[in-house]
């Protein structure tokens, strides 16, 4: 029976998640804003909706976790 090579420990990645609401200058919602801060490369970036968010999210979990992974200094 094959031995199952053993996993590799779980990557983990933080965002924090900025969302706003703008309104009319009556105060009525006009649209939800979002962004998300990539708390390890320290950059942000923001969407004009929830699609845009969900989009991104959705290509940004498609690449290896080595791309989404914050590049080391050598020295």
């Amino acid at each position: 029976m094959p031995v199952p090579s053993p996993s590799r420990p779980s990557v983990y990645h933080h965002f924090i998640l900025l969302v706003w609401e703008e309104c009319d200058a009556e105060g009525r919602h006009l649209v939800w804003r979002f962004s998300l801060q990539d708390s390890q490369k320290e950059m942000r970036i923001g969407f004009k909706d929830l699609d845009e968010l969900k989009s991104f999210l959705k290509k940004w979990m498609e690449k290896p976790s080595e791309e989404n992974s914050p590049k080391e200094n050598v020295t």
